[in-house]
């Protein structure tokens, strides 16, 4: 039985890969998603909605797609119901009029639904409210103690748990398939609200997880059963969907996120048409989180939505307004690495929308009417490549020192090596078996390969997976150490012993090249020992650890660099990165030339038009207040040149918004442009 379970589980899975939107066909690339979580204490829910105004606003914001709300988080419609219930304050239906005013603009309008916080719906169904180990209720940022007039925290809600053999999963199938009754040609379902608990003890979820007979015991078990029950639930609820409107696009948010480990780690991006990355770069990690996560979900073939808002700190302010130049770059910068553009607003509960709001979009949205030809559709192009290990300091601090050295690349797998010259491998292993064989094959074909830390150590942690000229002897007694590095990759570096903030793995050379050797420090800082204020001081000798090793095309660094670099930022370490792909002699298909390591760029191939983009990017957010980033100042830049490689016979090159064309030199195998003038962004075009 249960292997008849597992096959239809792959077949349907198959299914949905193929039903999934492809990248020549993207989503619209001007969209807006409506935010409209509304309390029952707010009065006449919606009496100022007018349908001429609604589309007024889209026609200012230059809007040709919004997400539209169905059902919010306090758990009331915005349509006469029979299975859910209608706003108390709402006496019309809301939906049905948004949708009209769409249709009649050629709009298109998906709906949205909260699943995971639904406050109506936990307050009548406390059954169905997430519960940890001891029956305690699950929340997100909610004091189950607090009294009536205490002030609320933002973002605070009951988590509901939608997995299915619970009643919660049923209701939301019910009121789900009434829309769709309701409703003809719906353009798609936008389903909020799946990362909420990495795994629940309800009654139903906890029947489940004993009928898999998982140790409870066991965090990954626990974690991965949940998953894989929200991926059954996302199935069933995707089938529905497509059972009333087959054309129908359906998201479920926060399965995209890399960061999402469980959720990530058994695809539940799987269940999506397309990706959407929702973000706030502002306040939720920054400009650089895009690039990784638009690269996976295109290097997988799926079409891609970059979500941002206009709000200045966060989702659902009132009142918060970002600027029209901060607009403006972000949704450049959506369009040169492959998505189409998403920003969010919070409609009143009047129903009346911002004309201001779509003023500052229209702005922005103006400029990607010229650009949005060349980005969606496109896919990265690049010969270097990263394996993702899952952790979020390895995978992003080894991607922000690329991104600030201009060296584009592509998300490495086992299906993609054929493309790659080099491979950074980060400093948690995320290898299987299978996959090691693969890049093993890989590598002794002329692969070259650069690994960081823990990166190719076994399970055990105790054995390296691949050859790299040494063996692992233990992990450093010492809280930090320093380099000492060798003239080989040496350039542009202290020749003075560098700090590291933390310490490397002990190995033996066997038949490897040290390339550094680590520095020990005479003890730790401990209330017995301790020297100055902060490390100790270095011994006036090497240690017997080298600190980078180098056999054949490979080059092994014993420190986690790239979660040092995540934490601390320094140069060194972003120098020894650019330093060991130097080595290696790696020609990659675009070389930048004196460009400001804050700019950005992203060479996408668009095959079906013959020609390939690199976008420059260049306006960098600054500072402004405690993990408030903000874009501001469009400074021009000139004398910025750039070498490709490109493995195409090059017809004509221009650049874009203005089409005008670029003279190019070709001499063994080299074309060499200079970049004209430009502000905030522009692209080069290479037709082929």
């Amino acid at each position: 039985m249960d292997k008849i379970l597992i096959i239809i589980s792959l077949i349907t899975t198959f299914s949905f890969s193929q039903s999934q939107l492809s990248i020549e066909n993207h989503l619209r690339t001007r969209q807006v998603h409506l935010d409209f979580h509304t309390s029952e204490h707010i009065p006449n829910i919606g009496e100022k909605f007018d349908k001429k105004n609604f589309q007024r606003a889209l026609i200012m914001g230059r809007v040709n797609h919004i997400n539209i709300f169905s059902k919010g988080h306090h758990g009331y419609s915005y349509y006469p119901t029979k299975i859910g219930t209608q706003h108390p304050n709402l006496k019309f239906d809301l939906l049905g009029k948004q949708l009209e005013a769409c249709k009649e603009i050629n709009v298109k309008c998906p709906l949205y639904f909260a699943v995971g916080w639904s406050v109506l719906d936990a307050e009548q169904n406390p059954d169905w409210v997430m519960k940890d180990e001891n029956g305690k209720m699950l929340t997100a940022n909610l004091d189950l103690n607090a009294k009536p007039n205490d002030i609320r925290p933002h973002y605070s809600w009951k988590c509901l748990d939608p997995t299915p053999g619970g009643g919660y999963h049923n209701y939301i199938l019910k009121n789900v398939e009434e829309i769709c009754k309701r409703y003809d040609d719906l353009d798609g379902f936008w389903f909020d609200i799946y990362h909420i608990k990495p795994y629940s003890f309800t009654s139903y979820s906890k029947r489940r997880m004993v009928e898999e007979g998982v140790n409870f015991n066991n965090t990954d078990e626990m974690e991965k059963s949940f998953a894989l029950a929200l991926k059954d639930h996302m199935r069933e609820l995707r089938e529905l969907v497509e059972k009333y409107h087959p054309n129908a696009t359906v998201f479920f948010n926060s399965a995209t996120h890399i960061a999402n480990k469980s959720i990530f780690k058994e695809a539940l991006y799987e269940m999506n048409t397309h990706a959407e990355l929702e973000d706030l770069p502002t306040t939720w990690g920054g400009y650089d989180k895009l690039p990784l996560e638009a690269k996976f979900h295109l290097g997988k073939g799926t079409p891609i939505v970059a979500m941002s808002g206009k709000f200045h700190k966060a989702w659902g302010e009132f009142g918060g307004f970002k600027h029209p130049d901060a607009i403006k770059y972000e949704a450049a910068a959506m369009i040169s690495f492959g998505a189409s553009c998403n920003f969010g607003d919070q409609l009143h509960p009047s129903g009346e929308m911002d004309f201001e709001t779509y003023t500052n979009i229209g702005k922005a949205y103006e400029y990607v009417e010229k650009i949005e030809k060349y980005g969606p559709g496109g896919t990265p192009y690049s010969n270097l490549g990263i394996w993702l290990s899952l952790d979020h300091s390895a995978d992003q601090g080894l991607v922000n020192m690329l991104l600030q050295l201009h060296k584009d690349f592509i998300v490495a797998n086992e299906n993609n090596l054929d493309k790659l010259d080099i491979i950074l491998i980060p400093s948690k292993n995320n290898i299987s078996q299978n996959q090691l064989k693969i890049l093993q094959d890989w590598l002794d074909n002329g692969g070259k390969l650069i690994v960081f830390g823990n990166g190719m150590l076994d399970s055990s942690n105790k054995k390296f997976l691949i050859d790299l000229g040494c063996e692992y002897i233990s992990d450093s007694p010492y809280d930090f150490d320093f380099t000492s590095i060798s003239e080989t990759i040496g350039y542009d570096i202290v020749k003075t012993p560098f700090v590291n903030y933390d310490s490397a793995i002990r190995v033996k050379l066997t038949d490897g090249k040290p390339l550094g050797m680590i520095r020990e420090p005479y003890f730790n800082r401990t209330y017995e020992k301790y020297s100055s204020h902060r490390e100790t001081p270095y011994k006036l000798e090497d240690s017997s650890f080298p600190s980078a090793v180098k056999k054949n095309n490979t080059i092994f660094f014993t420190h986690s660099l790239d979660k040092l670099y995540y934490d601390h930022g320094m140069r060194i370490h972003r120098q020894l990165l650019e330093n060991a792909i130097e080595e290696l002699k790696i020609n990659q298909y675009v070389n930048v030339i004196n460009f400001p390591s804050s700019g950005r760029i992203s060479l996408l191939n668009q095959e079906k038009n013959n020609r390939f983009i690199l976008h420059l990017l260049y306006s960098p957010p600054i500072l402004r207040a405690d993990k408030v980033q903000v874009i501001e100042d469009f400074v021009s830049l000139s004398e910025t040149f750039v070498e490709f490689r490109i493995p195409k016979k090059v017809k004509k090159i221009y650049r874009v918004p203005d089409y005008k064309e670029i003279d190019f030199k070709y001499k063994n195998g080299i074309i060499k442009i200079k970049i004209p003038n430009f502000k905030m962004h522009t692209a080069i075009v290479l037709e082929y």
